[in-house]
């Protein structure tokens, strides 16, 4: 078991380098249509101070998120633990000919000056932290006067029967029809024993640790739209367990 903050971000790390080849693969990591691409850069321009801002993307993965707000005239900058994470953002910013800087970065001990961003954006990132307040002084301490932070995520997983007998499904079909390993690039459970949120985290959880980090404004939007879309899209086997509350969750500094 990791037995300090630093071997503990280490493991983390390691499983986003196991899983950075597959991660666009799977809907509600990659944009998988034209129609959820519109529907995201539509809750970012709900949220959004108009104009170009200075976004960091905290926790950027292959930047599919960082490059949608490259694409809509923002100033990048992504951060993430993994390496081979990052590698792949950058391939595809060069690809997609986007401007977006990816640099390595640790969520709760950022490199940057005191206010010197707009915003700070983050998906699928606070539940994976060992310390999710400490990450949101810090986010808080690197924003503007005014600046805005965005947080997307949802509770994966809630521990009830429904949602047991969902994974159970899930991970037949896996093993049956796609011949893999269901749990590939999944935490250990000596991880998600280190960590305070293992399977995600509830909307509620997340405005508490706004409010407490001293963030005023805080305002929750549905993502069931976005969802619905990703949901369309998925084969049976993703689907099945893909019955969460998704939402974004806002702050102002």
């Amino acid at each position: 078991m990791p037995t300090s903050d630093a071997e503990l971000k280490d493991a983390i790390r390691e499983k986003w380098d196991e899983s950075s080849l597959e991660y666009d693969s799977f809907h509600g990591h990659g944009i998988k249509s034209q129609e959820e691409r519109d529907a995201w850069k539509s809750a970012f321009e709900a949220v959004l101070p108009k104009g170009r801002l200075k976004i960091l993307d905290v926790g950027c993965g292959t930047g599919e998120i960082s490059l949608l707000l490259a694409e809509m005239g923002h100033q990048i900058t992504g951060i993430d633990l993994s390496d081979k994470m990052l590698s792949i953002a950058r391939s595809k910013a060069k690809a997609s000919q986007l401007s977006a800087q990816f640099l390595k970065g640790d969520a709760e001990s950022l490199k940057f000056d005191d206010e010197s961003f707009d915003a700070v954006i983050n998906r699928h990132l606070l539940w994976t932290l060992p310390h999710p307040d400490l990450a949101l002084l810090e986010w808080k301490r690197i924003l503007r006067k005014e600046g805005q932070v965005v947080l997307i995520d949802g509770l994966w997983m809630d521990g009830s029967l429904e949602s047991r007998l969902r994974r159970l499904i899930r991970d037949l079909c896996v093993i049956i029809l796609e011949r893999q390993n269901p749990r590939k690039g999944w935490y250990s459970k000596k991880t998600e024993a280190k960590l305070p949120h293992p399977h995600g985290m509830d909307a509620q959880r997340a405005a508490d640790y706004l409010e407490e980090a001293g963030f005023k404004q805080i305002a929750r939007r549905s993502l069931e739209d976005i969802k619905d879309i990703q949901r369309r899209h998925m084969p049976f086997s993703q689907k099945v367990i893909y019955n969460t509350n998704y939402y974004m969750i806002c702050g102002k500094k």
